[in-house]
C-alpha cells in the first residue's frame, strides 16, 4: 500500500510539471507542444485513476485542449449574481466556477 501511495504522489507531480511547460509552451507560441502536454497530463490522470483538482482543471479547456492563459487565449467573466467565474476559450468553449 505505502508504494501505490508514493506513486500517486510521483503523478501528481508529473502532472503539474506537465501543466506548468504547457503554459509555458504557450506563452512561446508553441500550441502544438502546449496541446500535447496537456494531453499526456490528462491521459497520466486516468490512467492511474489520480483526479485532478478543481484549480489544475481550471488550467485548460476541455474541449479544444489547449491551456488557459489569461489574455493570451482566454476570457474571464465575473456574474455578480450566480458568484460564478467565466471562462472563455478562443475556441468559443465556456467553463464556469464558483468563487
Amino acid at each position: 500500500m505505502a508504494a501505490q501511495g508514493a506513486l500517486k504522489e510521483i503523478i501528481y507531480e508529473r502532472i503539474g510539471i506537465l501543466l506548468s511547460l504547457a503554459e509555458q509552451a504557450l506563452r512561446n507560441k508553441d500550441e502544438a507542444h502546449a496541446k500535447r502536454y496537456v494531453f499526456l497530463a490528462r491521459k497520466l490522470s486516468t490512467r492511474y485513476n489520480c483526479r485532478l483538482s478543481k484549480k489544475e482543471k481550471m488550467r485548460f479547456c476541455r474541449k479544444c485542449g489547449m491551456p488557459s492563459v489569461v489574455g493570451l487565449n482566454t476570457a474571464v467573466r465575473l456574474r455578480k449574481r450566480t458568484k460564478t467565474a467565466e471562462y472563455g476559450c478562443s475556441c468559443g468553449a465556456k467553463a464556469g466556477f464558483k468563487y
